[in-house]
């Protein structure tokens, strides 16, 4: 998940309000400005704190609330603490309609939680209800179809996986990751000769500074060695 683009949007917002506030009111609610200064940071620990402190001594604007739980949620993934980041990306869905992009989020964190089935779910709520990323009736792009293929993965169902990957790969030919998660398809029903094929798309395609040591162990598996 990336809470980012919403953050910096918000804090503009926070501080304007800052600035005309009374003092008590302006301190409390520095506390909402300091999160998002400190996810700008990439300090998760100070994220918590201080959207806690933000949420407890402030009544925000729904619109607001929403993002200082969706940037405790990223927080939360950021640090592995996992429960916790479902936990407060839920929170952030009950302000207003939750755009679709929000449930495949949802759906990564529980994918990390354990639950892929939970995932697969959330993915297949978009599917029922056609919602693609930019609303209702837009068609669906790699981004539902990568998250799907990915739930799918973790839950045994190799084939129909490879197969989802495949779609959003129709729709986004140069998305790295998509051949690397399908080759692990692939590699999973035993197809070496495709699973190498993707494998090599990805060493070629993907930035290296990315690349961890489980998908560079993949690929010296493969005996691919990335440019």
């Amino acid at each position: 998940m990336n809470a980012r683009w919403p953050t910096l949007i918000a804090c503009s917002v926070i501080l304007a309000g800052c600035a005309g506030m009374q003092n008590p009111q302006r301190a409390n609610l520095a506390h909402c400005s300091n999160q998002l200064k400190a996810s700008k940071a990439a300090d998760y620990a100070l994220v918590l704190q201080e959207g806690d402190l933000c949420l407890q001594k402030n009544t925000l604007p729904a619109k607001l609330e929403r993002v200082i739980h969706l940037v405790q949620a990223d927080a939360y993934s950021q640090l592995e603490r996992y429960p916790e980041a479902v936990a407060a990306q839920e929170k952030s869905m009950q302000f207003g309609t939750p755009e679709p992009r929000a449930y495949l989020d949802l759906s990564a964190m529980y994918r990390d939680a354990g639950n892929p089935q939970k995932a697969l779910e959330l993915v297949q709520h978009n599917l029922d209800n056609g919602l693609g990323e930019a609303g209702k009736g837009t068609g669906f792009h790699m981004p539902t179809y990568y998250h799907l293929g990915l739930a799918l993965t973790d839950l045994g169902q190799y084939r129909e996986a490879a197969e989802a990957f495949s779609t959003g790969l129709q729709r986004q030919p140069d998305y790295a990751w998509a051949f690397y998660a399908r080759g692990v398809a692939y590699d999973h029903l035993g197809n070496q000769e495709d699973a190498k094929a993707d494998f090599t798309r990805f060493s070629k395609m993907a930035n290296k500074k990315f690349v961890g040591e489980k998908q560079q162990a993949k690929l010296a598996e493969y005996k691919i060695v990335m440019p």
